[in-house]
C-alpha cells in the first residue's frame, strides 16, 4: 500500500531562464529563481481521449472507438505571485521577450524563434520541487519539470482592499512538451526572491490624459494566443514548435474616486476614438505607462462613496509605438 503523501506547502516553484534550445530543460548550472508563488497548479503527462463514431444499430461505445490524442496536448500552468520586480520581469520575458526594465511591448515584439531545438532566450523551465508523485523510487522522482514554457497571459493588479494593497502578478504559461517527474537540483542555490512587492499605497502619480486620479484599484492584462505545431514522433509527441496565432492584446480597468477629474474626461468617456495616455507610478521603482488607450464603456460604481470604473484597451500609436512599458526595480 502506498504510504507517501504530498503536503501542498512542501512544493517550491523555481524558474530556470536564459537562452536554451526550445524544448530543452534548463540545466542544474543555469540561472534559477525561487519565486514568491502563493498559488499554483501542476500538470502531469497526459492525453485526452477522442471517440470515433458509433456504427448504426448499437447503443454503447466499444473500446476500439477510443483513441488517445497526445499530439494535441498543451499543458497550462498559472502562477499567482506577489508582485516583486522578479515576478514582473520574468513574466514579461516569457510573454513578449523583454525581461529588462523598462519592459516594452510593441507590435514588433516577439519571443524569438519558436521552433523546436532552436535557441530561445524567452522560454523558461518551471521546476516544481517536491511535487513528484513517487518519492519512494531510488533515486526519488521528487520533482516535476516543465520545459519549453512560454507565457500566454500576465495580469497585474493592485487594490486598496486586498492583500494590504500589494501587487499581485498572475501569469499563465503553456508548454507542448510533456512534464517529467525526475530530480533536478540546481547546482547553486536558486536566487531567492526576497524583494518587497509593489503596493498601491505607494503610488504618487496616477493620470489619464494628464488628469490626476485617486485610484481604488487597477488591473492590466497582457495576452497572446499560442498554438503547438503538430508532433515529431509517437514516443513523447514533442511538437515542431509553437506559432502565435493572433496579436498581443492589452486591456484593463482602473477604478477611481468620482470627482471633477472624471468630469474633465467626459469627451473620452463618451467616445471620441482618440488615444490618451495612462500612467501609474510610484515616486521610484515603478512606472506603468500606456501611451495610447481608449476608454471602453466606463460606468459609475456606487460604494460608500461614488467611484468610476474605467475599462480600457491599449494600442500602439503606430506599429513601432509602445503599447505598454513597465519600469520596475
Amino acid at each position: 500500500m502506498a504510504t507517501n503523501f504530498q503536503p501542498r506547502g512542501d512544493v517550491k516553484v523555481i524558474m530556470g531562464s536564459g537562452a536554451k534550445a526550445l524544448g530543452t530543460a534548463h540545466a542544474a548550472d543555469d540561472t534559477w529563481n525561487e519565486l514568491q508563488v502563493v498559488d499554483y497548479n501542476i500538470e502531469h503527462a497526459s492525453a485526452p481521449v477522442e471517440v470515433a463514431p458509433s456504427r448504426s444499430g448499437i447503443y454503447g461505445q466499444v473500446e476500439s472507438q477510443g483513441h488517445h490524442r497526445p499530439d494535441t496536448q498543451i499543458y497550462e500552468v498559472t502562477l499567482t505571485m506577489r508582485g516583486t520586480p522578479t515576478a514582473v520581469l520574468k513574466s514579461c520575458l516569457a510573454l513578449f521577450g523583454d525581461g529588462a526594465s523598462a519592459c516594452e511591448l510593441t507590435s514588433a515584439s516577439n519571443t524569438g524563434s519558436m521552433k523546436d531545438g532552436v535557441s530561445n532566450a524567452s522560454q523558461v523551465t518551471l521546476l516544481f520541487a517536491n511535487a513528484g508523485s513517487d518519492s519512494s523510487e531510488s533515486p526519488a522522482n521528487d520533482d516535476v519539470v516543465m520545459a519549453g514554457c512560454l507565457a500566454t497571459q500576465m495580469v497585474i493588479r493592485e487594490d486598496v482592499g486586498t492583500n494590504g494593497g500589494e501587487m499581485v502578478v498572475e501569469t499563465t504559461f503553456i508548454s507542448a512538451y510533456q512534464p517529467v517527474e525526475t530530480v533536478l537540483t540546481p547546482s547553486s542555490t536558486p536566487t531567492l526572491d526576497e524583494a518587497a512587492p509593489k503596493n498601491i499605497f505607494n503610488l504618487n502619480s496616477s493620470t489619464l490624459d494628464s488628469e490626476p486620479l485617486v485610484l481604488n484599484n487597477f488591473e492590466i492584462t497582457i495576452s497572446r494566443p499560442l498554438a503547438r505545431v503538430h508532433h515529431q514522433n509517437t514516443t513523447d509527441y514533442k511538437p515542431f514548435g509553437y506559432v502565435q496565432t493572433g496579436p498581443y492584446e492589452v486591456t484593463g480597468s482602473i477604478t477611481a474616486k468620482r470627482d471633477d477629474s472624471i468630469h474633465d474626461l467626459i469627451a473620452h468617456i463618451k467616445g471620441d476614438s482618440a488615444g490618451i495616455a495612462l500612467s501609474i507610478a510610484e515616486s521610484s521603482g515603478l512606472t506603468i505607462s500606456l501611451p495610447d488607450v481608449m476608454i471602453d464603456n466606463s460606468k459609475p460604481e456606487v460604494s460608500d462613496f461614488l467611484l468610476q470604473t474605467i475599462p480600457f484597451r491599449a494600442f500602439g500609436a503606430d506599429e513601432a509605438g509602445n503599447i505598454i512599458s513597465i519600469t520596475i526595480a
